[in-house]
């Protein structure tokens, strides 16, 4: 007898089959997956556009308002069952780890949570680490709870052996950036905001660990002095849930997603998903915007990060490039937020430590002059906001930092290292010609003369009083108070809103939604989100047809389609192809 019915899955291939249209449908994303992410550093503030990230395979890296717009977007998946990260960071700045910390505790607070390391090697791995439900450890780890310090080097002593003068001017006592070259040790001034700084993040730091732990904040400080800690100390600490390995971490969080008796590596165990997949998948589904569709309301990011250069700054092309902010780049999307009409609010993101007095005085423009149109602006710091990336914030209608940013520093210095000792003791000879006694200024052959140190003085005097009133006007405090919290010294943003150098602690998403308010939209109303400048491979290949930026409406429907279809096509091909104070030698700096 024939049977018609060999070829019927059963009912394990049906269910594999539904199981494959469901996720589909879902644009990648399983039911009840286990998002995975992986913490051995902080994601990146910006990425632009990495050809050599594309040659290894190991495409665009998630980045930090990526991956803490993906954790929040999972706390309310439904999809979405928990959440497993290895979390082992060597170091992390305190302000990015306070932002990934705040969506890690939001997911943690509805869904189960697991954190796991072979070692935590320091207060931001574990700080971090604590947001999630459980947290897990090796037997050979340890637990480095150990507190903040700083090491400053100073090399006064060492430059004068070599033949090598130091010549700098600082306005305000707390600069510290010159230190290394002029002291042989901590000043008082020095000592005292470096003594500040890591005493605020040491309050946050324990503070919310106790909070997540549940124990006392002076039971932590005493496990810090006896850090880093043992698997035996952590656990009897209640830092640690469990001892074990990453196959029995895995094992745990797949009986937390709701499968207790089945193994990580089960056909029917969970779906695990990378976080930055999640990201990629939960973004597309997005629904576009149709014709007679009405939009939503938009607030243009405009992200500045790295030291602030004069011109165009951006990235280098090596592999281990930096990336400069340049003054006219984010002048120039600044200008092109203002002038798009479905643009509601802006939102600087500043992450930079400072630089150029002329750059950050051109970005500074640009704000004003989105403020005074009446276009809402809040500033959001990053990591680090100081010197020049405070003066591009200070005029901003609200300026949102993390408890842990690093702020402030209202103060400039300048100056030069002079080698003409260094090169008669070599041997090596120098002379110049000038049509003018100023033209070899900032020579390394030969120091100020007096009528120069009396003209570097003279600007750095200008600067800081320029800086000091503009804070003063942009802030709604007198130049007596703004110069109370200024002279150079770095804050937290927690000790910077104490003195009103900040409005509200908080990350980018708190900022985009006081923009909402100040634009008169509700917080939680959804929002598109422009980012500016761009950094895409379309970016890269178009260059601007001149500085004016481009407009809101074009009248030509058919020209506006053309290029927006261009647009999503070089997008599509591209994605297949897939401290404090900054110091230039010759260049007044903030």
């Amino acid at each position: 007898m024939f049977s018609f019915l060999s070829d019927v899955p059963g009912t394990d291939e049906l269910r594999a089959i539904v199981r494959k249209v469901d996720t589909a449908r879902h644009h990648g994303v399983p039911s009840g997956v286990v998002l995975e992410l992986d913490l051995q550093s902080v994601p990146q503030e910006t990425g632009g556009f990495d050809p050599f990230a594309m040659l290894n395979g190991n495409g665009k890296p998630l980045l930090l308002r990526e991956a803490v717009a993906a954790i929040r977007r999972a706390a309310k998946d439904d999809r979405v069952s928990a959440l497993i990260a290895r979390v082992q960071l060597p170091a992390g700045a305190p302000g990015p780890v306070q932002e990934l910390r705040e969506a890690i505790v939001e997911f943690s607070d509805v869904k189960p949570s697991l954190a796991w390391a072979e070692t935590y090697p320091g207060m931001m791995s574990y700080y971090l680490a604590s947001a999630f439900r459980e947290v897990w450890m090796q037997p050979s780890g340890t637990v480095g709870l150990v507190g903040f310090a700083t090491n400053a080097l100073f090399l006064r002593e060492a430059l004068e052996k070599a033949g090598i003068q130091a010549q700098f001017i600082a306005r305000g006592e707390y600069k510290s950036a010159a230190n290394m070259f002029t002291q042989e040790n901590y000043t008082d001034a020095h000592r005292e905001a470096d003594g500040r700084l890591i005493q605020s993040l040491h309050d946050q730091v324990l503070t919310a660990v106790a909070a997540s732990r549940h124990v006392d904040v002076a039971d932590l400080d005493a496990l810090a002095d006896k850090a880093p800690l043992l698997r035996d100390d952590a656990v009897t600490g209640r830092l640690v849930d469990r001892i074990g390995f990453r196959d029995e971490a895995y094992a745990r969080i797949t009986e937390l997603a709701g499968a207790p008796n089945v193994s990580p590596d089960d056909p029917d165990a969970p779906a695990r998903l990378y976080l930055s997949r999640y990201a990629r998948a939960a973004g597309a589904s997005s629904v576009p915007s149709l014709p007679g569709r009405k939009s939503k309301p938009a607030i243009a990011v405009v992200t500045l990060a790295g030291p602030i250069v004069s011109g165009r700054g951006g990235r280098t092309l090596s592999p281990m490039g930096t990336s400069s902010a340049g003054g006219d780049t984010i002048a120039a999307a600044l200008r092109e937020a203002g002038a798009d009409d479905d643009v509601t609010a802006v939102v600087l993101r500043v992450d930079s430590p400072g630089g150029s007095v002329t750059g950050s005085e051109t970005i500074w423009r640009e704000v004003v002059r989105l403020r005074d149109a009446g276009k809402p602006i809040v500033a959001s710091m990053g990591a680090v906001a100081a010197s020049g990336g405070y003066y591009v914030s200070m005029a901003a209608d609200a300026i949102v930092a993390n408890a842990g940013t690093l702020t402030g520093s209202i103060g400039v210095v300048t100056g030069k290292l002079v080698a003409r000792d260094l090169k008669d003791r070599l041997g090596i000879g120098s002379d110049s010609v000038r049509t003018n006694r100023n033209a070899d200024a900032w020579s390394v052959n030969a120091p100020f003369t007096d009528e120069q140190h009396a003209q570097v003085e003279a600007e750095a005097d200008l600067f800081y009083t320029d800086f000091v009133q503009r804070v003063a006007d942009g802030r709604g405090m007198t130049v007596e108070e703004v110069d109370a919290v200024a002279r150079g010294r770095v804050w937290t943003g927690a000790d910077a809103l104490d003195r009103g150098l900040v409005d509200e602690l908080g990350g980018l998403r708190t900022a985009v939604d006081r923009a909402k308010v100040l634009a008169g939209f509700d917080a939680d109303t959804e929002v598109k989100v422009v980012r500016l400048p761009g950094s895409s491979l379309m970016d890269a290949l178009r260059p601007k047809p001149s500085s004016q930026p481009a407009a809101a409406s074009l009248p030509d429907a058919f020209g506006a389609l053309v290029g927006r279809s261009a647009a999503v096509l070089l997008t599509q091909a591209e994605r297949s192809l897939t401290g404090v104070n900054a110091l230039w030698l010759g260049d007044q700096r903030f």
